[in-house]
């Protein structure tokens, strides 16, 4: 196991680690919320029975009260429920049987935390830490600094520059004085599914040996006291540097010249 997570275990089991979590990764209902007099409209439309209409209006929301696989359809093309009466009757059939109550909080249903956690991260780093464009970062030599750049700039600079070769820009992109340090950030509460995948994804990121960065995981939540799960078992048998945003400074800190 590597130092930094064993620095973790300690904090998570003989500290207050999870009130100092909250720092980070505040609690936050998540509930989806929307104009009083749009769920007028929906409940009108419902009492009226407007197929077209209570879609139409459904399908302006961010989450549709059930899943199916041609919302997405109707969301890009709205003429096509004029032109295809037979598939806006079964789905509405379908709102009528859940009723207008299932409805309202079918599309007022929380977004999923690890959708939100990605940006409280960064909320608190912005915080916590001094941030620069592209050429401030490049030309800092002294102190610790967090890259403010697009998707595409930070990772064209993570590959170009650092030569990492990944597909998408880490959660994290820093430089301590002149060494760089790129990260997957997660609060994660579950195993499998896309929490699952967020998992893989850290420790892929802290294994990989191309370039010149230091690869991290800012890895919080459920995985550290679950120590008979495989996740555990790949941090404690691993030697990547997987640690809670807790001891982030700390580890940027302890990085040599």
């Amino acid at each position: 196991m590597n130092e930094w997570a064993r620095k973790t275990l300690q904090l998570v089991k003989k500290e207050n680690y999870l009130d100092r979590l909250q720092e980070i990764y505040p609690h936050e209902q998540g509930e989806r919320r929307f104009d009083k007099k749009i769920e007028d409209r929906i409940r009108k439309n419902f009492q009226s029975r407007d197929n077209v209409s209570l879609l139409d209006q459904l399908l302006d929301l961010e989450k549709f009260p059930y899943k199916d696989s041609y919302v997405a359809f109707l969301r890009k093309d709205r003429s096509s429920l004029i032109r295809n009466p037979r598939t806006v009757e079964r789905i509405c059939s379908t709102l009528y049987e859940m009723g207008i109550e299932k409805i309202i909080a079918g599309v007022s249903q929380p977004k999923e935390a690890n959708t939100r956690r990605g940006q409280q991260f960064k909320n608190w780093a912005k915080q916590n830490f001094k941030w620069a464009n592209i050429e401030e970062f490049k030309k800092s030599r002294q102190g610790i600094l967090m890259l403010d750049a697009s998707e595409k700039e930070a990772r064209d600079f993570c590959n170009k520059v650092m030569g990492v070769g990944i597909s998408k820009r880490p959660d994290m992109v820093a430089k301590t004085d002149i060494r760089y340090v790129i990260g997957e950030a997660k609060f994660l509460s579950s195993s499998g599914g896309n929490q699952g995948r967020a998992f893989d994804d850290g420790m892929n990121l802290a294994n990989n040996t191309s370039g010149s960065a230091y690869k991290v995981f800012i890895l919080d939540g459920i995985h550290w006291i679950e120590t008979g799960s495989n996740e555990y078992k790949r941090i404690d048998y691993g030697n990547a540097a997987v640690f809670s945003a807790l001891l982030l400074n700390d580890f940027l800190r302890s990085i040599p010249e």
